[in-house]
C-alpha cells in the first residue's frame, strides 16, 4: 500500500535550492541519494515495501529534478556537502545513508567527511571499479559515457519518443514493469503538443559522471560506519571484484540480490528487506 509521502523545497545556506520527498515514519532515518539521471521520488517502491518502519527522505541532487542547477563542478565532493547541508535543513542528526551509482559516491565522500553523521552506508550496484582502479581503458569508457550524455536530446516530441530513447540506452529498465513509465510521470517536464523535456541537466550529469574517475579510496579509508554493497546478481559488478571493494572498508558486507541494475525499480521488495535487516544490525535509531 502507498505509504503517505510529502514533498517541500528548501534553500540551503550555500543557494541550493532543493526539491525532496519526504515519507513519515516511527523509526530510523534513512537518507535516499538518487543516480545520475535519477530523481528523488524513484525510491517510492522501494519506500512502499520498507513501511513505516522508517522515516525517508529522498531528494531531488543538484542538477536533477525539481532541484536548483548552479553553477560549480559537480563533483562528489560538492554533492556531499549539499547532504550535510539538507540534513541540517530538515532536521536530521544522524541517518542510514543509502547511494545508487552517483548516489553511492556521494555517500562515500559523505562518510569519509562526515564520519558522524552517518550511521550506516548501503551502496546499490555500486561501488564503481573505476573510483578505485582508474585505469587507462576506464577512463576512456567514463569519459565516453559522460560525452554520450551530452548529446541527450533537452526535449522529446512525444512520450513515445522519449520511450524508445530510453529503452536503447538503459536496456535493464524494461517499459513492462512499468520503471520507465514512472520516469516519465516525474522526471520528465510536460510541455503542450504532447512533448515531454528530462527534468536533469544534461551538461550536470555529464560533469558528474566524468567524476567516475576521482579516487575514492581516501575516503573509504575514514569512513567509520559499517557497509553494504548490494550486489545486483545480473549486474556488471562481479563478486570477486565486490569483494575486492569491500576490502577498501573496515567493516564492510555484501548481499546479493536479483536484478540487474535500478534495483530500487527491479526488485523493491528485496532492496527494501536488505535495507531493514541492515539497518538493524547497525542500530539504526
Amino acid at each position: 500500500m502507498p505509504r503517505e509521502m510529502r514533498e517541500a523545497v528548501v534553500e540551503l545556506p550555500n543557494g541550493l535550492s532543493t526539491h525532496y520527498y519526504e515519507w513519515p515514519g516511527s523509526g530510523p532515518k534513512l537518507v535516499f541519494l538518487h543516480p545520475s539521471a535519477g530523481y528523488g521520488r524513484m525510491w517510492e517502491w522501494t519506500v512502499d515495501a520498507l513501511g513505516d518502519r522508517f522515516h525517508v527522505f529522498a531528494a531531488d541532487q543538484r542538477g536533477h529534478g525539481f532541484s536548483g542547477r548552479p553553477e560549480g563542478d559537480y563533483s562528489a565532493e560538492e554533492y556531499a556537502d549539499d547532504v550535510a547541508l539538507f540534513m541540517d535543513a530538515v532536521g536530521i542528526e544522524r541517518a542510514v545513508i543509502v547511494g545508487h551509482s552517483l548516489g553511492g559516491r556521494v555517500a562515500q565522500v559523505f562518510a569519509g567527511r562526515y564520519p558522524e553523521r552517518i550511521e550506516g552506508m548501503v551502496l546499490v550496484a555500486s561501488p564503481h571499479l573505476s573510483n578505485f582502479h582508474a585505469t587507462r581503458e576506464a577512463a576512456r569508457a567514463v569519459l565516453a559515457n559522460a560525452a554520450d550524455t551530452l548529446g541527450h536530446p533537452e526535449e522529446f516530441a512525444s512520450v513515445d519518443e522519449a520511450l524508445a530513447f530510453m529503452k536503447a540506452r538503459w536496456p535493464w529498465s524494461p517499459e513492462s514493469d512499468g520503471s520507465l513509465r514512472h520516469r516519465i510521470a516525474y522526471n520528465f517536464e510536460h510541455r503542450d503538443g504532447g512533448r515531454v523535456a528530462p527534468r536533469y541537466d544534461n551538461i550536470r550529469v555529464a560533469q558528474g559522471l566524468a567524476h567516475l574517475t576521482a579516487n575514492l579510496r581516501p575516503y573509504a579509508a575514514r569512513a567509520e560506519c559499517p557497509v553494504m554493497i548490494l550486489l545486483a546478481k545480473q549486474g556488471s559488478l562481479t563478486r570477486p571484484q565486490a569483494e575486492e571493494l569491500a576490502g577498501y572498508w573496515r567493516d564492510a558486507r555484501i548481499v546479493e540480490i536479483d536484478g540487474t541494475y535500478a534495483l530500487q525499480m527491479d526488485n523493491p521488495q528485496a532492496l527494501a528487506g536488505a535495507i531493514a535487516d541492515f539497518a538493524a544490525t547497525v542500530g539504526a535509531g
